[in-house]
């Protein structure tokens, strides 16, 4: 169970599993160069033909309202990516600053990954990504293949953080025991009642011997260490956060402030190695065109501030975008798309070897379709997150079992 660091939260219910949060004193100085991966789940399924258009395919025109296009040209045309001599691939127009992170050979593109298995399930391919196909059998179906990764690449008696910047654990890091779930440092981290929270909490565990007090005895150091580093003012309240670069997350709305966590706590703590933001909002089957829009807004701006406010890191880090699928080629009756198979994901970061990659692109033509309605899947996803978890971190074991 996950570790609640909220602003208002105690430890909430997590203390009393042995697959609680662990942060082990928050030895920081143990891994100075450790790299940062960040994976953000769009959940709900976008549409990647939407976020990326293959805007002069004749198929793809054929099947699709133009307002749920990127075209060449007119009001709503997409932003040309000169990512294929065959396709004039378009990011969608409120892509801007991720199509400048494109532009300066920072980013990686597969325009048709996905799930190898055939759903539309949400709740089924978020649980296949979540644990990563092929890794149930070995770690029991409970263990998020983030945070089995952490675990993993954690170099040996260094202290790991695995970070959810959210209310709740990401199931990417469920079942692991370095994960935290922090909705906002705003407030610090201290527990509620102040010193005298602190004491019963520490007298509540001081004296167990077991996994729940072993945990809860590590939470708390957790908790303490994290808000130790947190600045305050002369009153002892924490300072508001300062992005770097002139970075401004407000754009970027609650997905922004996830994100400004995720980089103030990696600044805090050079043992981060693993954080996980949601944006949700994607599960467009009617009205989707203004709806999209509204999301692609808030996910590229959110992505540029972080660039910026993390581009002095003194690390590597790399984020990872990914949905659980795309949506059909054709669009409905409703203006909206329904549940498909393939989607993108991009990855770009500081340090990023892989830029400028375009992975394979199946075309939308009749006889390419899966099953006859949707953008086929190219490349599993397992070998996209391999693929970019080598070039941020090829000393580490890499995730996912091969199958």
């Amino acid at each position: 169970m996950p570790l609640l660091l909220g602003r208002r939260h105690l430890l909430r219910a997590g203390l009393g599993a042995a697959a609680l949060p662990a942060l082990r004193g928050l030895a920081f100085a143990e891994q100075p160069g450790a790299p940062l991966l960040v994976l953000v789940n769009l959940r709900g399924g976008m549409d990647g033909l939407h976020a990326l258009s293959p805007a002069d395919d004749a198929n793809f025109v054929d099947q699709r309202a133009e307002n749920l296009r990127n075209p060449t040209g007119g009001r709503q045309a997409g932003l040309r990516l000169d990512a294929s001599s065959a396709v004039d691939f378009r990011a969608h127009r409120e892509a801007a600053p991720l199509a400048e992170i494109w532009r300066d050979r920072r980013m990686a593109i597969w325009p048709a990954a996905g799930v190898p298995q055939a759903t539309r399930s949400h709740f089924e391919a978020q649980a296949m990504m979540g644990l990563g196909q092929g890794l149930r059998a070995e770690h029991g179906g409970s263990t998020g293949w983030l945070a089995a990764w952490a675990a993993g690449a954690a170099p040996t008696g260094a202290s790991v953080a695995a970070l959810s910047a959210q209310g709740r654990l990401a199931p990417e890091l469920m079942g692991g025991r370095h994960g935290i779930a922090v909705a906002s440092l705003a407030e610090g981290l201290a527990p509620p009642g102040g010193a005298f929270g602190d004491a019963m909490l520490e007298a509540l565990y001081r004296g167990g011997h077991g996994p729940a007090a072993q945990a809860g005895q590590e939470a708390l150091a957790g908790l303490r260490g994290i808000d130790r580093l947190l600045p305050r003012d002369v009153e002892g309240r924490p300072l508001a956060y300062t992005p770097a670069g002139g970075a401004d997350y407000g754009p970027g709305r609650e997905f922004g402030r996830a994100l400004a966590v995720v980089a103030q706590t990696a600044k805090l703590n050079p043992a981060l190695i693993a954080a996980t933001v949601d944006l949700g909002g994607w599960d467009t089957h009617e009205g989707q065109p203004g709806r999209f829009a509204d999301r692609m807004r808030v996910l590229a701006r959110g992505l540029g501030a972080f660039d910026a406010d993390m581009a002095g890191l003194p690390r590597r880090w790399t984020v990872l975008v990914a949905s659980e699928f795309g949506r059909r080629l054709r669009s409905n009756r409703s203006n909206g798309t329904d549940h498909g198979r393939a989607g993108v994901i991009l990855a770009f970061g500081q340090g990023f070897g892989l830029g400028r990659h375009f992975g394979a692109w199946p075309g939308l033509a009749p006889d390419a379709l899966d099953e006859g309605v949707d953008l086929r899947v190219a490349t599993d996803y397992r070998e996209v997150f391999r693929t970019v978890i080598a070039d941020l971190a090829p000393a580490a074991p890499p995730p996912f079992a091969r199958s």
